[in-house]
């Protein structure tokens, strides 16, 4: 399923669209089922990458390197995240601060 939601995805909204893969964590009344293992989560990242989606996040894995934002060409780490906290932040007027390409997403608002 997850293969032919990706491909939807990048058929239908285009490969710049953002998707993420949250972790479930169990708790409060969901406290007998077990986390998603991580490996479930990087083999949807992968599906996602190989369907030609270029920005695939994987949230509620505190330190992952999924949870960053790369630029896509060069692989370097544009947006650095740890949880919801942001540690740095290389693009500027919407551009990566380094070779100057155009990162395709709405930054101001």
């Amino acid at each position: 399923m997850i293969e032919e939601m990706c491909a939807w995805i990048a058929k239908n909204l285009g490969g710049d669209t953002p998707i993420h893969f949250s972790r479930f964590y169990p708790m409060y009344k969901l406290s007998n089922l077990h986390p998603t293992p991580v490996k479930k989560l990087e083999m949807a990242r992968k599906i996602a990458f190989d369907k030609g989606l270029k920005y695939v996040y994987i949230g509620n894995v505190v330190g992952h390197i999924g949870e960053n934002t790369f630029y896509p060409i060069c692989k370097r780490i544009i947006i650095k995240r740890v949880g919801y906290k942001v540690l740095s932040n290389n693009i500027k007027n919407g551009r990566c601060k380094d070779c100057k390409t155009e990162i395709p997403e709405i930054w101001k608002i």
